[in-house]
């Protein structure tokens, strides 16, 4: 698959793992009574782990679907590698979200920033560590080789 074409299903899934996210956030404040800013933090966090889980699986069955499969009971590493490699996503996140929180900035507003800064870096991560592609080599000339007769 090429590179504009992965591009855009990676924001595609990103963007509906965005709307999970968002969903998570508004349940948890709305319907559950998150309201204190600790109680908004916990809900982030759990909401973004449910998002990451369903970006995961839907990442590996569509964007990176060209991508080596892990044999059998690998799946469970594969996701825990996804997540490490999220991390850095993650803590964007946190840290941005705890920062606009302070400003008063509205919740909604905050994720959606917040989602945006940690998507390039995502990008990159889940292509290079994650789902590595076999990239094909280049074949050079072996000029030790005799040549035919």
């Amino acid at each position: 698959m090429q590179f504009p074409e992965r591009l855009k299903r990676f924001l595609l899934v990103g963007s509906s793992a965005f709307v999970v996210n968002a969903a998570l956030m508004v349940f948890f404040v709305e319907a559950l009574g998150f309201v204190s800013p600790l109680m908004k933090n916990a809900a982030n966090l759990a909401a973004m782990e449910i998002s990451i889980f369903y970006n995961f699986l839907i990442s590996r069955l569509w964007t990176w679907k060209d991508a080596p499969k892990k044999r059998q009971g690998r799946l469970a590493a594969q996701f825990v590698a996804f997540n490490v490699a999220a991390v850095a996503g993650v803590m964007i996140r946190i840290a941005s979200f705890a920062v606009m929180e302070s400003w008063q900035m509205h919740y909604l507003l905050n994720v959606t920033i917040g989602s945006g800064l940690a998507a390039a870096f995502d990008f990159v991560l889940y292509d290079r560590l994650i789902f590595k592609r076999a990239v094909p080599v280049k074949q050079q000339p072996n000029p030790i080789r005799p040549r035919p007769l």
